[in-house]
């Protein structure tokens, strides 16, 4: 039978965490949305879109080297921007951290809950072995 395993845990500012980083089902691997957010200091880590970008799939790689995965296993993407101008920005580095065949993704305009947010990330990988 397979169990659901977390791997890891997000501070969402309280003193206990409230969001599992990631749940591993079987060889498949579920990411919490990853948000520009300094775990310390519990604020965004800056306005500039493309720092933002690269600090959340920063926090994806390693959430995937956690669990014995990598970019090469993500399957499916669901990116969220504050702005429609940042969707280049995003496929710049799109394009830097997903090699070809890249996964499926969804990109959706949206607003979020902290202010000075402009994206967030989920993720769905595979881990092989």
């Amino acid at each position: 039978m397979t169990a659901r395993e977390i791997v890891g845990e997000l501070p969402v500012g309280g003193t206990e965490p409230l969001i599992s980083s990631a749940v591993r089902w079987g060889d498949l691997l579920f990411l919490s949305g990853r948000a520009p957010i300094d775990t310390t200091t519990m604020k965004v880590v800056s306005t500039d879109f493309t720092e933002q970008g690269r600090n959340v799939l920063d926090q994806i790689m390693a959430s995937l080297a956690e669990a014995g995965s990598g970019p090469e296993h993500v399957l499916r993407v669901q990116c969220y921007l504050l702005n429609a101008d940042d969707f280049g920005a995003w496929n710049e580095l799109w394009a830097e951290y997903f090699a070809a065949p890249r996964p499926v993704r969804t990109t959706i305009v949206t607003g979020f809950t902290i202010p000075g947010m402009l994206i967030e990330v989920e993720a769905t990988a595979g881990i092989p072995g």
